[in-house]
């Protein structure tokens, strides 16, 4: 920015899911993808030197078709009981320092570990391990990270509880260490590091007092090919001296000479107790985004589970239509860029 003062953004969404699962019939929704709507305001702080802080918030009011309405317990963050509730992705306020090599944050964002800070899996179908690893994506606490010539690194320290702010005794420190530049060296190769006692949560909501020891070690990549993005990641560690690991793998290909279509598809592993070769859940899916416009995404994927420690395999396919725009004027333009 040439000019000293303050740059704002803020945007319109509309995420609209739906999925169809073989044991499930219908079902309204997956990870983050659900029928929602929510706004998104960035804000660029500069002065005589450039920019110095930004700040950034983004929440939405989702909707679980899946479960009941409940007249006394709306929004309480319970999926057993809501089906509408308001979810916090951003929250933040980062000072840029020493040029972009120690940028300190405040708020809500993500742990430093593996590929989910390094993707934003907010409006995508597609998702990384993060879920089954850690329990969340995203958290309160702060944290620095600086990018210099072919190297990077992220430290955070967080409360360890998701989006709902619990002291139990709850604490989480993680750390990352990069190496390559995509945009230069076409890959990037990453070190993490996590440690703490983690509560259990579901959304906002504490299932229980009781704290889950994290210990974690994990290694990602990402490779750019022509017109191939390949990430990976596999990880290993121990919740409460049980041996966990996971695997996961994404590849997507956008077509050269249509590049609006992307194909994508991804494997991930993960194993909730090495010792019990049986507990283990394994899904592949793979799938189209389009971007109709500068807009609208469409996107469909079908998604085959090849083993589950539940012992009940599915099949599902998903559809979603995902708006993103400062007006609401385009909601339904269909029109192609």
């Amino acid at each position: 920015m040439a000019d000293t003062g303050e740059n704002s953004l803020f945007y319109y969404e509309m995420n609209l899911f739906h999925g169809y699962s073989k044991e499930k019939g219908l079902y309204g929704r997956e990870n983050d993808s659900a029928k929602s709507i929510g706004i998104e305001n960035f804000r660029k702080f500069s002065g005589e030197y450039g920019d110095w802080l930004t700040t950034d918030l983004q929440f939405r009011l989702a909707y679980n078709s899946d479960n009941p309405l409940s007249e006394d317990r709306i929004g309480t963050g319970d999926p057993e009981r809501d089906a509408l509730d308001l979810e916090i992705h951003n929250a933040y306020a980062k000072f840029k320092l020493l040029y972009g090599k120690a940028d300190i944050w405040v708020g809500h964002y993500e742990p430093a570990f593996g590929q989910e800070p390094q993707l934003d899996t907010y409006p995508v179908i597609l998702q990384t391990i993060s879920m089954k690893n850690i329990g969340f994506k995203k958290e309160w606490g702060a944290g620095v990270r600086g990018v210099f010539t072919g190297w990077d690194y992220h430290l955070t320290a967080t409360l360890g509880s998701g989006m709902g702010m619990h002291f139990k005794g709850n604490y989480l420190f993680a750390g990352r260490i990069g190496l390559g530049e995509t945009a230069v060296t076409d890959y990037n190769l990453g070190l993490s590091v996590l440690y703490g006692d983690v509560a259990a949560v579901m959304g906002r909501k504490l299932l229980s007092d009781n704290l889950i020891t994290k210990k974690r070690i994990g290694i990602d990549a990402t490779y750019l090919y022509r017109s191939f993005d390949i990430k990976g990641e596999v990880d290993y560690g121990t919740d409460n001296e049980k041996d966990v690991a996971g695997t996961w793998v994404q590849v997507s290909y956008i077509l050269p000479e249509y590049q609006k279509l992307r194909i994508e598809a991804q494997h991930e592993n993960w194993f909730y107790n090495l010792s019990e070769g049986e507990r283990y859940d394994s899904t592949i899916t793979a799938g189209l985004s389009y971007k109709l416009n500068g807009a609208i995404h469409l996107r469909i994927y079908g998604a085959r589970d090849l083993h589950l420690s539940s012992g009940t395999l599915d099949n599902r396919i998903m559809v979603q239509y995902y708006y993103y725009y400062p007006t609401f004027g385009r909601l339904f333009d269909f029109r192609p860029d």
